[in-house]
C-alpha cells in the first residue's frame, strides 16, 4: 500500500572505491611530476651540497600538496641524491672523496661492459650516430662561452647514453642512467681544462672507430681507461681546489 512517501534516491556519482582509485592515481601522478622536476635541478647542480631543501618551498615552487613532494623526496633519498636528517629534513648529498671514487669506478666497469656489447649490437644508423656526434662536439671546440660549454656537455651525454642504448643491455643500462646522471658528473665538466676537454672528446672518435671494427674486447677497454682518466682528471683538480681554499697553495 502507498504511504505517499517517497523513498530519497541516493545521488549518482563515481562509486568510493573509484574516487579513491582515481586520487591514487592523481598522487602517483603528482609524486613522479615533483621526482622529476626535482631531480632534474639535481642533476644540474641547481641545488649545492649541503642545501636545505624544505617541503613546503619546494610544494610551492612546483604548484603542488606536500604529500607528493614528501614522497618524492623519499625516493631520491633512496637513490642517494637526498640525505633525511630525523627532525630536519631533507638536503641535498655531500659527496667526498670515497663516494667520487666508487661512482667513477663503477662506471668504468658498467660503461666498459656496455661498450663491448655495443661493439657487437650497434647497428650501422647507431654508429653513424656516434660519429656524427663525436664530430660536432670537437667542432665546439675550444669552447668560447657558457653556450658551446653546455652544448658539448649535451652531445657527451648523448654519445654515453647512445652506447648503452647499442648495447642492449637494458639492465645495465638503467643502472648506468643513475650513476651518469649524479651531480658528479656535472662537476666533472666543470673541472676540466680545454686539453682536457680535447683529448676526452678524441678518444670519443677511437671508440667509435672500435666499434665499428667490432673490436668488443678492445672497445671494453678503451671505454674502462676513458672514464679512468676522467677520475684521475677529477680527483687531480677536485685536490687543487681544496688545496687552494684551504690556503696551502
Amino acid at each position: 500500500m502507498a504511504t505517499g512517501v517517497q523513498q530519497e534516491r541516493p545521488a549518482l556519482g563515481r562509486p568510493t572505491g573509484e574516487k579513491n582509485v582515481a586520487a591514487k592515481g592523481e598522487l602517483r601522478g603528482a609524486t613522479h611530476r615533483v621526482y622529476a622536476a626535482v631531480r632534474a635541478l639535481l642533476a644540474r647542480g641547481a641545488y649545492p651540497p649541503g642545501a636545505h631543501l624544505g617541503e613546503e618551498g619546494l610544494a610551492a615552487d612546483l604548484g603542488v600538496s606536500r604529500t607528493p613532494v614528501r614522497e618524492a623526496v623519499r625516493r631520491l633519498a633512496a637513490e642517494g641524491w637526498l640525505e633525511i636528517v630525523p627532525n630536519q629534513g631533507a638536503f641535498v648529498r655531500v659527496f667526498n672523496r670515497e663516494d667520487v671514487e666508487e661512482v667513477l669506478n663503477l662506471r668504468a666497469m658498467l660503461e666498459g661492459f656496455a661498450a663491448r656489447h655495443a661493439a657487437m649490437r650497434a647497428t650501422e644508423g647507431q654508429i653513424a650516430e656516434m660519429r656524427e656526434i663525436s664530430e660536432a662536439a670537437l667542432a665546439r671546440l675550444p669552447c668560447r662561452d657558457s653556450e658551446d660549454a653546455d652544448r658539448v656537455r649535451d652531445l657527451n651525454a648523448r654519445f654515453h647514453r647512445l652506447i648503452r642504448e647499442a648495447s642492449g643491455q637494458r639492465r645495465t643500462a638503467t643502472i648506468l642512467a643513475n650513476l651518469v646522471e649524479l651531480p658528479i658528473t656535472s662537476s666533472y665538466f666543470q673541472a676540466l681544462a680545454p686539453s682536457d676537454m680535447e683529448r676526452s672528446l678524441r678518444e670519443h672518435v677511437a671508440l667509435v672507430e672500435a666499434i665499428a671494427a667490432r673490436d668488443a674486447i678492445w672497445t671494453e677497454r678503451l671505454m674502462e681507461a676513458h672514464v679512468h682518466g676522467g677520475k684521475s682528471l677529477f680527483m687531480e683538480r677536485a685536490a687543487a681546489s681544496a688545496d687552494a681554499a684551504s690556503g696551502r697553495i
